[in-house]
């Protein structure tokens, strides 16, 4: 499958080829980190509705972006939780407008992960709303884990991992999934993984740039659901010298920071990887997350392939 990003689609679009491969059968929810971006349309997702200079018969259903994704996976991240805060109905609308194998993993609020202060009161009360925002995911077996996202140079502390201790244990004790993302090796100590196994909580397994100071990438397992994410090797756009002043120019570092597409062999590697990790679990979640152009899709739509091939399923 070729890179659609470096395609012209100006003058015509044609839907993706769906997979012939239903994965989760044998334990592999693959999909991307967020499903509703701007830059996909005309590439992954319809053109507008309103375009002129398309004629095409497209069906009405086609322009619900969650409803579109869903053609194609069955698994994704919600990121917006990260942004935003935690509203019941948002949930109650993904239940809505979900197919019956979707599977949604829910990204923790910003104010949990990306702090400074490190107050489990406040933490802890935002992980409770959390909690009950997305109660319609659990109720209708929907819900794959919440994901914990650390910041690159977020360093070990013993404080930091006793905060995190605690605020994953909010989710543990109401039956939910939760995966701590590290992407500082600061923290790739054994008796970490041992801590969070302890305690019920998961590890996601991160796919970065290879610098010095990253968190490398591993089959880790500390609960039966796995979790991997890539977000590309993007290593000369990663950090940006010039300190964004607007909305605008942050949304241009960050597709800058993503705009990476894995090759077949990255894939192939990455599928080892796969395969190792759901021998160690019940079943793996697999996030795509770079995002920009749809990178993300075509590489999680080749994954499905190659993931057949590999598993030797006719």
């Amino acid at each position: 499958m070729e890179n659609l990003t470096n395609n012209n689609y100006k003058n015509t679009w044609e839907p993706l080829e769906p997979p012939d491969f239903n994965s989760t059968k044998y334990g592999f929810y693959i999909g991307t980190s967020g499903y509703y971006f701007d830059d996909w349309v005309g590439i992954f997702n319809p053109p507008k509705f309103k375009s002129k200079q398309f004629n095409l018969n497209i069906p009405k259903e086609d322009y619900d972006r969650l409803l579109f994704y869903q053609k194609y996976f069955n698994f994704v991240e919600i990121n917006s939780s990260f942004y935003t805060e935690p509203v019941k109905q948002t949930y109650i609308d993904f239940v809505k407008r979900s197919r019956q194998n979707t599977m949604f993993s829910v990204k923790v609020h910003q104010s949990i992960s990306h702090t400074k202060e490190w107050d489990i009161q406040k933490a802890t009360e935002m992980m409770q709303k959390q909690i009950e925002a997305i109660s319609p995911l659990k109720e209708a077996g929907k819900f794959y884990s919440f994901l914990l996202q650390l910041e690159d140079y977020n360093q070990f502390s013993v404080k930091k991992l006793d905060y995190l201790i605690k605020v994953c244990n909010i989710a543990v004790k109401n039956s939910l999934d939760i995966h701590i993302e590290f992407r500082n090796k600061t923290w790739h100590k054994k008796y970490i993984l041992q801590k969070l196994k302890d305690n019920g909580i998961g590890i996601c397994n991160t796919d970065l740039p290879p610098f010095p100071h990253v968190f490398p990438l591993r089959d880790y397992a500390t609960t039966q659901k796995g979790y991997i994410r890539y977000s590309g090797r993007n290593i000369i756009n990663w950090y940006q010298k010039e300190k964004a002043k607007t909305y605008k120019e942050r949304i241009q570092q960050r597709n800058k920071r993503y705009d990476y597409f894995y090759s077949d062999k990255e894939i192939n590697d990455n599928i080892k990887g796969q395969i190792s990790l759901k021998q160690k679990t019940k079943e793996t979640a697999i996030a795509y997350n770079n995002h920009f152009k749809a990178s993300a899709i075509i590489n999680a739509l080749k994954n499905i392939k190659l993931l057949k091939e590999k598993l030797n399923i006719n």
